[in-house]
């Protein structure tokens, strides 16, 4: 197995994949018990089935041959997958789960995708619906209010 082999966009976005899940479970153990529990809900089998894609995308990208596709240069979809990827992160890093969310999710319907305005409407209500009406005021558990939010706020 070469290294050119492995660096692929299918085994660099399940490296990647396996890393935010690794991370944010080793974050989690820092919490209080009530705040650990749902990011370790997630990031456990997060983990878990990172490695097996890890795993899977690795030896796929092993057994096909240089002609078949040019490890090189990412496709035009894994671009625009970890476009969005870097997107969402950067936007929940700045702005938190409860406004970034819906509005990241309302632009990859409606602009990635091509989704009709309804369907990115209602994709953007829901989940804001699951974040602030659930996790925030059913379970009581804060999320990430992200920094430029909390800068503003102090």
């Amino acid at each position: 197995m070469t290294i050119k082999a492995l660096l692929n966009g299918r085994v660099g976005t399940a490296l990647v994949m396996l890393l935010i899940f690794l991370s944010m479970s080793l974050m989690a153990l820092g919490f209080t018990d009530k705040a650990r529990l749902m990011p370790l809900l997630v990031g456990i089998p997060g983990i878990l089935l990172g490695i097996v894609q890890l795993t899977s995308e690795i030896r796929q990208s092993a057994r096909r041959s240089a002609d078949e596709a040019d490890s090189d240069a990412l496709s035009k979809a894994e671009r625009n997958m970890f476009l969005w990827i870097f997107i969402f992160f950067f936007g929940l890093l700045g702005f938190g789960f409860t406004y970034a969310a819906p509005i990241v999710v309302f632009a990859f319907m409606y602009a990635g995708k091509k989704e009709s305005l309804l369907v990115a409407l209602i994709g953007a209500a829901g989940t804001w619906a699951v974040l602030f009406g659930f996790f925030e005021q059913v379970m009581q558990l804060p999320l990430f209010k992200g920094l430029i939010v909390e800068w503003l706020l102090s």
